[in-house]
């Protein structure tokens, strides 16, 4: 078959990324590629079995066929041709030879038939998303996500609908929601937890623009946008009732600049230890917000934010830098709201104003001892 490097090479960087270079399973380490010579296309698919990313390009091939080559190989093989080149491929038993003017590779074959597929299942609800929303949606609440794997619910974001969409994502020191315009076709969807890394390869492989396809299995996620197919695994597991830990009743409300407050907060955990580091927030009614660390073995650092606007009682508050840092990083909009209880109760973070849907983000900090 023949095919266009500049065709060819970026489907080979985008499939390769469901592609686990280090994988036991040697088929694993490869990419599918089927033929279509009536239709003039190449199918291309790359999985690790959790998930599967596939993708086409335009070839002309006399005849059907289906093998795998060496992910990375092949990527790196056509990237090394000369721009513009054309190249042929083509297949034996044991060995695909893959060539463009005086230049020739000979590369180790594995059957298709080796290679496992995954069937997306038949999707019990269907609907169309902006690819922008999405992007929004994940940027918003991933850094929220758990790592701790004996808590496998909490690996990834909880996509469900009632009167909105959500994704919401947790690990039991903060919390993070994003709520969009229902799309028609998602309403009565289960709830499903998409993994981490789904999320990740989601970012990659959608762009700013146009629409993305969603279908829900029981078992499976099918993403599907500009010609790009994903197929992805849920995790099996019961979210959290997460509504229980949203304060709906904190009195004292302190707006602050969403970037200063992220600068201050920066600073002041340079002489900070570790993940674990607690700084204190003291909220003054009427003024200030200062923020203070203490490191026994370093120093201490304070720094001061302007409140732009303040209700009810001065309050003193242990957060961990560096999930409020997180936190910030993920907010939009240019001004913050810090509703508190007491110090020892979670804080509610949402933007000033809403989106232009109408819609805010919200956030939960849990507060540290300081």
């Amino acid at each position: 078959m023949i095919l266009a490097r500049e065709a060819l090479l970026p489907a080979l960087a985008l499939v390769s990324k469901a592609v686990e270079r280090r994988n036991t399973i040697p088929v694993l380490q490869n990419v599918l590629l089927a033929v279509d010579a009536k239709a003039g296309r190449l199918t291309i698919t790359g999985t690790d079995l959790d998930r599967e990313l596939r993708t086409t390009v335009a070839c002309q091939a006399g005849k059907d066929e289906s093998f795998t080559l060496p992910s990375t190989l092949l990527h790196d093989a056509v990237r090394k041709m000369p721009e513009g080149a054309e190249i042929a491929l083509a297949a034996e038993s044991d060995f695909a030879t893959l060539s463009s003017g005086r230049t020739r590779f000979r590369i180790q074959v594995l059957p298709a038939s080796d290679f496992p597929t995954m069937d997306g299942g038949t999707p019990s609800h269907a609907f169309e998303m902006d690819v922008a929303a999405i992007g929004r949606m994940f940027d918003t609440v991933s850094f929220a996500i758990s790592s701790e794997e004996t808590r496998y619910y909490l690996n990834g974001v909880y996509w469900h609908a009632g009167e909105h969409f959500h994704a919401v994502a947790t690990d039991g020191h903060r919390l993070a929601k994003f709520s969009a315009a229902l799309p028609e076709g998602a309403a009565g969807m289960p709830g499903i937890i998409v993994p981490r890394q789904t999320v990740d390869l989601i970012g990659k492989i959608l762009g700013d623009k146009g629409k993305a396809t969603i279908g829900l299995s029981d078992t499976k996620l099918r993403v599907e946008c500009d010609g790009v197919v994903l197929v992805s695994k849920l995790i099996d597991g019961s979210f959290p009732d997460y509504v229980r830990v949203i304060p709906a009743t904190n009195a004292n409300h302190f707006t602050v600049e969403k970037e200063a407050l992220a600068k201050a907060v920066d600073r002041v955990t340079t002489v900070s230890s570790g993940r674990g580091s607690a700084v204190k927030f003291s909220f003054e009614a009427g003024g200030n917000l200062t923020l203070s660390t203490n490191n026994p073995d370093a120093g201490s650092a304070n720094d001061e934010v302007t409140i732009e606007h303040g209700e009810g009682d001065s309050v003193e508050i242990g957060f961990n830098g560096r999930y409020c840092l997180d936190l910030l990083n993920a907010a939009e909009g240019k001004r913050l709201v810090f509703s508190l209880g007491d110090p020892g109760s979670p804080t509610l973070i949402q933007p000033e104003t809403a989106d232009e849907t109408g819609l805010k983000p919200l956030f939960v900090l849990m507060p540290m001892r300081v």
